[in-house]
């Protein structure tokens, strides 16, 4: 790898490595920017069940502690004691009407149902989630709302579901068994659901559901729009980044480089400079090249005046230096040394004559025996 990373040109590395920079960022942008859409989509979402929850239980309260004790005590001279009539005595019904009403007259597919087991009404009856959730409400007092975020259908929802009504005794009159309940009640709904039941027991829960798929639809057009936007921009700025480190790094480092070149095979660029550029590193560069140019020009031209002068001095000391060459006519008796104009020499005088040598005269010792036998007797 490191290898391959050698032989990249820097600036192919640096524009790779530049480009990989932006997308990254780019890509963690375009995360950040749809995570904090969606999860706004989410708190619109838990607003907008919050507000479907209020205003049911307000038309809950509305029902229990205004409209039905008017009611009740305005009929209560001439209603029989059997009669049941949903549409005032069941708060319950009135919201799932009123809800029916609310979808007809908006866009959004809301869900909203006060969910039980075994419920009253058929259209209340909990899905096996919302039963669940029920069965875990008898189970864990502590419990009291549930959100999550769910695909349905292949469509995301925001859920909500609440912990809704908790049986008293007021309430076992028409939970307790069909034959203490309302006569009108039993012939509405049957003998059947709701019943037997206990004080205490919690029936029912509140589930919500606010749809996500518009919202998430929105978010992702978002994400398109700020990807395209995203993208154009860093092509921009990539292109831009990109012409001006051409211009200002590399083009000056590919005329160092390729002045370097000519200075390596040709001696003729020796001394040649490069105009400095902008940038201070690049004008301390390219200045210490431009001396060491400069520098090594000189030093070979003074090299070569240098040589020319040691080759003068080498052939004044040559010419300056006798030789004793070819054949030299000797006397065999005397040692005499004929010259080459027929004169003999003493052998001592004509190697002084050509040549630097010069003589110191001394006596062998044969010589000496031999010329002074009183003074320098033989050796035995």
């Amino acid at each position: 790898m490191f290898g391959t990373i050698r032989n990249i040109r820097i600036s192919t590395f640096h524009n790779i490595v530049v480009l990989l920079v932006f997308l990254i960022a780019g890509g963690c942008l375009v995360f950040v920017v749809t995570h904090y859409i969606r999860q706004n989509a989410l708190a619109e979402a838990q607003v907008r069940a919050r507000i479907l929850l209020d205003r049911n239980l307000a038309t809950h309260a509305y029902y229990s502690h205004n409209l039905k004790p008017a009611l009740f005590a305005l009929t209560d001279p001439y209603r029989p004691k059997d009669y049941f009539d949903p549409t005032w005595m069941s708060s319950t019904y009135a919201v799932r009407e009123l809800n029916k009403y609310f979808k007809s007259l908006g866009t959004q597919d809301y869900y909203y149902k006060e969910c039980a087991i075994n419920a009253r009404s058929p259209e209340n009856e909990a899905d096996d989630y919302e039963r669940a959730f029920i069965l875990r409400l008898n189970t864990d007092p502590k419990l009291v709302e549930h959100t999550a975020v769910r695909t349905i259908e292949g469509k995301p929802y925001f859920v909500v579901l609440r912990r809704g009504e908790v049986l008293e005794k007021d309430c076992m009159r028409c939970h307790s068994t069909p034959a203490n309940a309302p006569g009108g009640l039993v012939r509405q709904y049957g003998a059947e659901r709701s019943f037997h039941r206990s004080t205490g027991d919690v029936v029912s829960a509140i589930s919500i559901r606010v749809p996500l798929a518009a919202a998430y639809a929105e978010t992702n057009r978002v994400s398109l729009m700020i990807s395209g936007v995203l993208l154009f921009a860093l092509a921009i700025l990539y292109a831009f980044q990109f012409l001006i480190n051409r211009r200002l790094l590399f083009a000056p480092l590919n005329n160092i480089r390729d002045k370097a070149e000519q200075i390596a095979t040709d001696e003729r660029y020796l001394g040649e400079v490069i105009d400095i550029s902008s940038g201070k590193e690049l004008q301390d560069m390219i200045a210490a090249f431009n001396t060491m140019s400069v520098n090594l020009r000189h030093g070979r031209d003074y090299l070569e005046e240098r040589v020319q002068e040691r080759t003068r001095e080498l052939q004044k000391a040559l010419d300056s230096v006798k030789t004793l060459r070819g054949m030299l006519p000797i006397c065999s008796s005397c040692k005499k040394i004929r010259n080459d104009d027929g004169y003999w020499s003493q052998i001592e005088v004509y190697v002084r004559d050509h040549s630097d040598a010069e003589f110191s005269h001394g006596i062998c010792p044969e010589c000496a025996n031999k010329l002074y036998p009183d003074y320098f007797p033989e050796k035995k």
